[in-house]
């Protein structure tokens, strides 16, 4: 096997190949939203319609090990993906927290790739600092996919701190951001985390170094997981999710004519074809029919989570209105029950061609 500074050699030999696409990846569409509020659902259905390049479990593996670029440039892709799907097989039949296959083609977070190697979930993934590292994998994928579709971009922490930087640094991407009601998603957010800090995921073990450094070190391990089973830890997630929504509101209203859709989980859970209908005509593409029914899990609210939420509903009133959420709704599960349409439901339509922006 080669070590991991020679084949991170290779990959840096190959750089001027990749680097002639870093000002021009082709375009891009990035999925937004919390944690657990659907981002993964959907990312799942796009990534495998056929449509979109993505980043893969696979491409993060190879990527972190240097050898991306030169499985592709040697004809070594195939035998490289089969080997780490093996690994996976031995490891991991899923992901863990959801019921996704654990697979080489598994569509994947660029967190994964630009993160600091830290837990990552309420600080922006992609900064002035590391966003070289988002250029960097945008061009990879160029050169080793092409340019002919768009490349499908996701990661939570990014929501919605970097939104700024992102439709800065790439004016003609297309952003999609989905909204759950924020009580289901504190909830869901409470027992994946709980989830992953009890016992180890061999699938992330593999990918993400922070959660590796959090596994190799018991103390820090059982303080995290004593954090997140308190009343504390909860409080904590319920603030970030506040934060997050009420940092997206505000962006939205500051940036009238951003070129971004907004989607609820519930409605998609409801209609999935009218939300991909909604998706090409924002996209400017054809999207063949989801492969996948919805299936949301009907989620038990806690007495911890109920007080939680309910100590901010209030707070979260400007959220609720805008999407269309009832601002009074307690003690049952948001899932579980579909509201009106909102009449904000989306922003404005991007401006110019955009068919030729989807198959450029």
């Amino acid at each position: 096997m080669t070590s991991q500074l020679s084949a991170a050699d290779l990959d840096c030999a190959s750089q001027t190949q990749w680097n002639a696409y870093a000002d021009d990846p082709g375009p891009l569409v990035f999925l937004v939203g919390c944690q657990r509020s659907g981002t993964t659902w959907l990312h799942q259905q796009l990534a495998h319609s056929g449509a979109f390049r993505y980043l893969s479990a696979y491409d993060v593996f190879a990527d972190a090990r240097g050898t991306l670029v030169q499985d592709h440039l040697r004809d070594r892709k195939t035998a490289a993906k089969a080997a780490f799907e093996a690994m996976l097989a031995d490891a991991a039949g899923d992901r863990g927290i959801d019921a996704i296959p654990a697979q080489a083609d598994t569509p994947e977070e660029y967190g994964l790739v630009i993160g600091d190697g830290q837990l990552r979930y309420d600080q922006p993934d992609t900064t002035p600092d590391s966003l070289h590292g988002l250029r960097e994998i945008c061009a990879k994928k160029a050169l080793i996919d092409g340019r002919d579709r768009p490349l499908l971009l996701k990661s939570p922490p990014d929501y919605p701190g970097a939104l700024p930087l992102l439709a800065s640094t790439w004016p003609q991407a297309r952003f999609i951001a989905i909204q759950r009601h924020p009580l289901a998603t504190l909830q869901s957010q409470v027992n994946a985390w709980r989830h992953l800090v009890l016992r180890p995921n061999p699938y992330l073990l593999l990918l993400e170094r922070g959660y590796r450094d959090l596994f190799d070190d018991p103390k820090r391990r059982m303080s995290q997981g004593l954090f997140l089973h308190s009343a504390a830890g909860v409080a904590w997630l319920a603030d970030s999710i506040l934060r997050a929504h009420l940092g997206f509101v505000a962006w939205l209203e500051t940036h009238p004519s951003a070129n971004i859709l907004t989607l609820r989980y519930e409605d998609m859970c409801a209609d999935q074809i009218a939300a991909f209908e909604r998706m090409a005509r924002f996209l400017g593409m054809e999207l063949p029919p989801p492969t996948a029914a919805p299936a949301p899990r009907e989620t038990r609210l806690t007495p911890e989570v109920l007080e939680a939420y309910e100590a901010r509903r209030e707070a979260f009133t400007p959220f609720l209105k805008r999407f269309g959420y009832g601002v009074g709704l307690t003690g049952a599960d948001p899932t579980s029950r579909r509201e009106p349409a909102p009449p904000e439901a989306s922003n404005l339509q991007p401006q110019g061609d955009r068919q030729a922006w989807a198959t450029k």
